[in-house]
């Protein structure tokens, strides 16, 4: 996989969890989570919240749902936003 950033490049950091394999990519100056490589290139992580296209694909599975938070059911009656409202 390859990466190829129009602008921005340079505000972006990376953490690695010591002794794992987990990493992540996140923009220095407001906190979004961004694509990174993983597994010598040979793996994309794109986190949905960075793409700015509609996706041809859903979800094939809701996982660790046995460790979540009580309050995360029925989400969808909840009230929804569109964008960040001040």
């Amino acid at each position: 996989a390859k990466l190829h950033w129009l602008s921005g490049e340079a505000q972006i950091k990376t953490y690695r969890v010591p002794d794992s394999r987990h990493q992540r990519a996140f923009c220095s100056e407001c906190g979004s989570a961004l694509p990174c490589l993983h597994q010598n290139g040979a793996l994309l992580v794109a986190p949905a919240g960075s793409l700015d296209t509609p996706l041809d694909i859903r979800p094939t599975a809701h996982i660790f749902t046995g460790s979540r938070a009580d309050w995360d059911h029925d989400l969808h009656s909840a009230p929804a936003f569109d964008e960040f409202v001040r």
